[in-house]
């Protein structure tokens, strides 16, 4: 189901609440108007509109992910440590 636009803030609010107010990929904080909505599992991908596949992320990062699972240049926290 699509989400109209009451329907993003509350997610979005709901969102803030559970995971605050930074991009899950960059750590960069948010404010109202710089968040989006992020899929984690792409829609394109079988990935959903539920709770559990949206994340808060800044638009650079949102938009340079395309489709693929990482942002360009993200590294995951546990690949950081790996020599």
């Amino acid at each position: 189901m699509a989400m109209n636009s009451k329907r993003k803030q509350r997610k979005k609010q709901k969102l803030v609440k559970m995971y605050g107010d930074c991009c899950c990929w960059c750590g960069q904080k948010l404010s109202w108007k710089q968040m989006t909505i992020e899929h984690i599992k792409h829609k394109s991908k079988g990935g959903g509109n539920d709770i559990g596949n949206l994340r808060i992320a800044c638009s650079p990062c949102n938009n340079s992910r395309g489709n693929r699972l990482y942002p360009p240049g993200f590294l995951p926290v546990e690949w950081r440590f790996i020599e």
